[in-house]
């Protein structure tokens, strides 16, 4: 990950929640709809409505992290004249999500190389 991207990131509090809220409703899209046409696993490039909402997050907030995160490169909108804004996770997105990372000081996601282990 570039170094600007990792440094906005670990002062955007609650950007890995959006992101992993609109990695769960693509999937959801596309658990439905099969393999896409380029061979990406299904749901991975659906395109679904704006969230307007998200538990823990300020409607404020969820605006502006939507802003970073657009200007970052790690979500993609468009404006369809049915649906309105619709937004999908960048490849960067996914790369970012899928390695795990966490920049935040809060607790919205647990690394995945953190292992409970037991002291002998």
């Amino acid at each position: 990950m570039l170094d600007y991207v990792a440094e906005e990131l670990s002062v955007a509090a609650g950007w890995r929640r959006v992101l992993e809220a609109y990695a769960c409703l693509a999937a959801t899209v596309g658990a439905g709809t099969g393999a896409s046409e380029t061979g990406e696993a299904p749901g991975s490039l659906e395109w679904v409505p704006r969230l307007s909402r998200l538990d823990g997050i300020e409607p404020e907030r969820l605006s502006a992290l939507h802003g970073k995160l657009i200007a970052l490169g790690l979500l993609s909108f468009e404006v369809s004249g049915k649906s309105g804004m619709q937004y999908q996770l960048s490849p960067l997105g996914r790369r970012t999500l899928a390695r795990g990372v966490v920049l935040e000081g809060t607790s919205d996601a647990a690394t995945p190389d953190a292992e409970d282990t037991e002291d002998s």
